[in-house]
This record gives structure tokens, C-alpha cells and sequence, in this order.
């Protein structure tokens, strides 16, 4: 009797994984639900390069590619590699005037949180609550940022849209921007995993291809923030991983990968990194201090 619980217990997971898959399609996202699968991307990859190359300069102009760079200088065949490889590329440093100038913008700026109405500014949380309120506040995302000339400047990078390019294949023609606050916080991982989905092992399902780059504004250590992710995950998924949610169960991801296989990021202020973000990863989040973070996505 016990045995065959075990099975129908089984059978009903994998039948709510696959349900997991169709919603998606279903609900008209089959660019989110094909992406997670590395062979899609790669197809795509390979059919926007043979498309772009009929009119190549027309995709550079529409990109407005800075020639006054941001960053230190970058060896951009050696981050591309290394994505490739490992799913990421550290050491990226963006100049210091420019991490004064981010910090600047998203302190006098309002932030939203994702599922609530209200506008509140980083300096509003204390301990992890609004204004000393009930409600807690997991992160802030920094509002009206296309208005900040210094990261629209990052944004269209000529190193960056290089790197983006030569991994991607081609050109990238969808880029988006989001400067974001994780909020210092007492709750134990339990019930941190239950209010901030991105402190949970997941993958990015943000369409057919995209590789991003993350620059931290604020320093990160183990205790105030930091990147994990799994290396070489962005190649290397069980299937039950691609046909089901892409938030993973912590008991999964150690199921198939090696602990040593995971990798850490911290950094002071202005450290950056490339990622193919279709890796495991996750947000650890800050006990000590809050961390501000500026993630671009080109796919």
C-alpha cells in the first residue's frame, strides 16, 4: 500500500509539472515556455544572425552605441568564453563616478515592490518595514530610471553591447533595465523564500535568448546580498527542471548538481558580471545592510 502512495504521489507531481508547461503556452508565453530549452536558443541565435546580416548597420544605429565607456577596460573575447562555459563572467568594474551617480539617482528617486500600489524611497524602510508599519518590504524597484543619463550611457556600452552581441549571435534588439534594492531583513530563509521569489534556486524565462549583466552599487558580502549560482547550469538542466516551474526546490538543485559546483558573488561597489541567467541562481538576502543592484538584460 505504502509503494503505491509513493507512485500516485509521483505521477501527480509530474502530471502538475507538465500542467506547469502548458499554462504557459496557454496563456500565449510559448517564447517563455521554448527559451528554457538550450537548443531553442541556440536555433534562434543562429536565424537572427542570418536575418541581421542582410542589413547589419541598421541594427547598430537603432542601438545608439556609446563610444564614451563607463567601465574599466574589458577583454571581450575572454568574458564571452567564459559565459559560455561557466554561465558567467566576473570581474567587471564599472568607474567609480558612475556608482556615485546610480547611488545618487536611486536614493532620491521613489521605488515601487512588486504587488503593491504605494511609492516609497529606500530611506523609508527600517529593518525591513515601511515607515516602522506592519507591512514588510522585501525590495524597491527604482522608478523612472530611463530618465538616469548615466545608465542609459552603461546601457548602450559599446564593451557591453559587444560582449551581448558576440554571445547572443546577433545584435540584441530588446533591452531592459532595472535598478533594484533588496531590503536587510531578520525573517528566516523559510519565510524570506515565501515573500521574494528570487532568494529560491530559479532560471530566467525571459524569452527565445538574453544574456545579462549585473553591477552591484552598494558593497556585497556574504551577509548583505550576494549572487549564487550554480556553474554550468545554463547548459546542463534534468528535464524535470525544463518542464516544470522555473523555480526550483533547494532538495532538486542538490539532487543533481555538486555543492562545489556552486559559486558565490560578492564584491564592492561598481563589481559587475556577465551571466547567462537560464543557470540556477538565486538572491541570498542581506542581513546587514541593504544592496542595490543594476541588472541589464540584452536578448
Amino acid at each position: 500500500m505504502t509503494v503505491g502512495l509513493i507512485q500516485l504521489k509521483e505521477q501527480k507531481n509530474k502530471l502538475n509539472d507538465n500542467k506547469d508547461f502548458a499554462k504557459r503556452i496557454n496563456k500565449g508565453k510559448l517564447w517563455q515556455a521554448l527559451g528554457r530549452f538550450k537548443t531553442v536558443r541556440r536555433g534562434y541565435s543562429i536565424l537572427k544572425n542570418q536575418l541581421q546580416q542582410f542589413n547589419s548597420q541598421y541594427y547598430q544605429e537603432r542601438l545608439n552605441i556609446s563610444r564614451v565607456s563607463a567601465l574599466l577596460p574589458v577583454q571581450i573575447n575572454q568574458c564571452v568564453d567564459n559565459v559560455r562555459k561557466t554561465g558567467v563572467h566576473l570581474g567587471l568594474h564599472l568607474k567609480q563616478d558612475a556608482v556615485k551617480q546610480i547611488r545618487s539617482f536611486a536614493d532620491s528617486n521613489l521605488c515601487t515592490e512588486p504587488k503593491h500600489d504605494d511609492f516609497f524611497f529606500a530611506s523609508d524602510i527600517k529593518k525591513g518595514r515601511l515607515n516602522g508599519k506592519d507591512r514588510r518590504v522585501m525590495r524597491g524597484l527604482v522608478s523612472n530610471i530611463d530618465k538616469c543619463s548615466i545608465i542609459s550611457t552603461i546601457v548602450s556600452d559599446e564593451i557591453l553591447i559587444e560582449i551581448a552581441r558576440k554571445y547572443l549571435g546577433y545584435y540584441p534588439t530588446l533591452i531592459t533595465r532595472h535598478l533594484t534594492w533588496s531590503f536587510a531583513s531578520d525573517l528566516d530563509e523559510v519565510e524570506v523564500q515565501k515573500l521574494y521569489p528570487p532568494t529560491n534556486f530559479h532560471y530566467d524565462v525571459a524569452g527565445l535568448n538574453f544574456v545579462t549583466v549585473s553591477f552591484f552599487i552598494t558593497d556585497v558580502d556574504e551577509n548583505t546580498g550576494p549572487h549564487i549560482m550554480i556553474e554550468k547550469s545554463h547548459n546542463r538542466k534534468p528535464l524535470k527542471m525544463l518542464f516544470r516551474s522555473n523555480i526550483q526546490k533547494e532538495a532538486d538543485v542538490w539532487n543533481y548538481y555538486e555543492r562545489s559546483e556552486q559559486l558565490t558573488i560578492t564584491g564592492n561597489a561598481g563589481f559587475g558580471f556577465f551571466q547567462d541567467p537560464s543557470c540556477i541562481h538565486r538572491l541570498k538576502l542581506p542581513k546587514n545592510s541593504n544592496r542595490l543592484i543594476l541588472q541589464i538584460r540584452y536578448s
